[in-house]
């Protein structure tokens, strides 16, 4: 179920910031589509620090202990059916993510909602199919 009004209100934000070319680093907006949560945030590029990224990270569930191999293969094979579009990684904190990002240069509004809403969508999708897979008491 999608927290309708957060993520509608979050994301007229994100457009209005885009439109008026406001949508710059150091933007975080929060965001919650069913039990996911996470944020769209605009970084510098690490590669290239005069170019930025708005990125949508969403967090999953904390790392099992003692399972962490069987998280990671089983992450990297997800990874493998979301075709290029995010990805999951673990964080320092030991926390699952899936994240996307795209640069900001040349960005239409309607990139910015697919971006946005995809991967909220597959976040609130995976969190339930990983959850179920490792246990419900790694949920964040």
């Amino acid at each position: 179920m999608t927290t309708t009004s957060s993520l509608a209100v979050a994301l007229s934000e994100l457009l209005d910031l885009l439109e008026s070319g406001s949508l710059k680093t150091g933007v975080q907006m929060p965001i919650q589509r069913g039990s996911a949560t996470g944020f769209v945030v605009v970084i510098p590029d690490p590669r290239d620090p005069s170019q930025e990224i708005v990125e949508v990270r969403l967090t999953i569930m904390s790392v099992p202990s003692g399972r962490e191999s069987a998280l990671m293969r089983r992450l990297l094979e997800l990874n493998g059916t979301l075709h290029g579009r995010a990805s999951f990684a673990v964080t320092e904190d030991d926390l699952v993510i899936l994240s996307a990002g795209r640069s900001t240069q040349d960005l239409d509004p309607g990139e910015l909602v697919d971006v946005v809403l995809w991967t909220a969508e597959q976040a609130d999708y995976f969190d339930d199919i990983l959850l179920t897979e490792f246990g419900h008491e790694l949920a964040t």
